[in-house]
């Protein structure tokens, strides 16, 4: 038999943000109720976890944060993940199916330093000019305090939007994630990067 404990995953946040694009994150036991509370405000949906339910969905989440303010760090995941939730928890899926969201949620994982949109990178930043210039060269090396790149949070995740705030010895950056404001700074290798192409970040 499965007895909860305060390690145990106990709560699944899960919601679309305003561009639909899927986010879930899981909590511990003793955070259920700042969890459950941080939905609310943020207007998503929250799932209480028997012990032992669907623990194919619940170990694969990234684990959710909270803040002062009372909201919480929940993540993009696959649009594949998010049904599931959805499913699981009984709630209807609230994408718009005429537009086009099960692409654009899978934007972020699939836009990694192999992909089309992100194999080149931007003029951002001193000496960065030449970085879009179809020359070659490593590209990585122009990255300067101030480029918008592609960052995951964890090995399970996606690659989504990071703004560099600082640039450390040995190819170290510090960064912060663009639609988490929240969130607190990380630091990563630039191997750990991904491009984003200047036609992108013009759409922006």
């Amino acid at each position: 038999m499965n007895v909860a404990s305060e390690t145990t995953r106990s709560l699944i946040v899960f919601g679309r943000d305003d561009a639909r694009k899927p986010h879930a994150s899981v909590f511990l036991l003793p955070e259920v109720e700042a969890a459950e509370s941080a939905a609310r405000l943020m207007g998503m949906h929250s799932h209480r976890v028997e012990p032992g339910e669907a623990p194919e969905i619940v170990m694969r989440l990234p684990a959710g944060k909270l803040f002062d303010s009372g909201k919480a760090f929940v993540p993009f995941v696959k649009a594949e993940t998010y049904q599931r939730i959805a499913a699981l928890a009984g709630v209807a899926d609230e994408r718009d199916s005429g537009s086009g969201d099960d692409k654009a949620a899978d934007s972020p994982e699939n836009a990694s330093a192999g992909s089309p949109e992100a194999v080149a990178g931007h003029g951002g930043g001193d000496g960065g000019g030449g970085a879009a210039g179809g020359n070659g060269g490593d590209l990585w090396a122009k990255l300067a305090v101030g480029d918008m790149v592609l960052a995951s949070e964890g090995p399970d995740e996606g690659y989504f939007e990071a703004r560099i705030m600082k640039a450390k010895a040995k190819g170290i950056f510090t960064l912060k994630f663009r639609d988490y404001p929240d969130a607190p700074q990380v630091d990563r290798s630039y191997y750990q990067l991904g491009l984003i192409h200047p036609r992108q970040l013009a759409k922006k």
